[in-house]
């Protein structure tokens, strides 16, 4: 469960696009039922961005397992590129719970404060100077965006303890529909039970809108079953 929690909440990076203030609803679906409801804010101002995205399980979910999240990511933008300086997730699966603080800064990114509550050593960082957080790496590939260049990313990934990849690309046009397929592939900082499942796939798909891409939803493979995201 906490896999799921964690790629919901990642996979729903804020979508700070053209305009200044943003949110975002989402509906979270696990094997057909709904398990939960994101929403998503974000602002960018004078070479500055900010993100923040929460999780929390509705109804009989809530019920048996009160689940949240709360990530957060500040950093600065240059052009089209993003580079984040401080990153934030706060993550109860009623199994684990997860309290860091990241610093990025274009530098290699360091554990601050908090603990990751993990068993596996902590990943290097020393060849991760551009590595993304998180939020800001879902963001770059969830935004509302032209068609193109869509599906084209591939990022390493810090999150405070773990070193993962994010790769996007394969596009299927249809109409004006474009799926593409995705995979956040493990790397270092996982322990042997996590790395049983080191690949993770998705697709996103992306509906025609005013004279962009909306990516209005999100299939998630897990090992529980398919994880639906739904853009409201």
């Amino acid at each position: 469960m906490r896999m799921c929690l964690g790629l919901v909440l990642w996979m729903l990076a804020a979508p700070v696009a053209s305009q200044d203030k943003t949110a975002i609803l989402y509906d979270v679906h696990l094997i057909g039922a709904k398990i939960g409801e994101v929403t998503i804010a974000g602002n960018r101002a004078n070479g500055n961005y900010a993100a923040r995205s929460q999780f929390r399980t509705t109804g009989v979910v809530k019920a048996l397992k009160d689940l949240r999240g709360d990530v957060s990511v500040k950093g600065r933008v240059t052009g089209q590129d993003h580079t984040p300086g401080n990153y934030s997730e706060t993550i109860n699966d009623g199994k684990r719970f997860t309290d860091v603080k990241v610093r990025f800064e274009g530098k290699a990114p360091k554990l601050i404060s908090g603990d990751p509550d993990s068993r596996a050593a902590p990943a290097d960082t020393s060849s991760l100077r551009r590595a993304l957080d998180p939020l800001t790496a879902l963001y770059l590939i969830l935004r509302d965006q032209p068609l193109d260049g869509l599906c084209q990313f591939r990022r390493e990934i810090y999150d405070g303890h773990r070193h993962a990849r994010l790769s996007l690309g394969s596009p299927r046009a249809k109409n004006d529909r474009v799926t593409c397929a995705g995979e956040y592939r493990r790397l270092s900082g996982y322990t042997a039970s996590e790395k049983k499942e080191r690949r993770i796939p998705f697709t996103v798909l992306y509906e025609a809108k005013a004279g962009e891409m909306l990516a209005t939803r999100v299939d998630i493979q897990t090992k529980y079953g398919k994880a639906v995201l739904h853009r409201r």
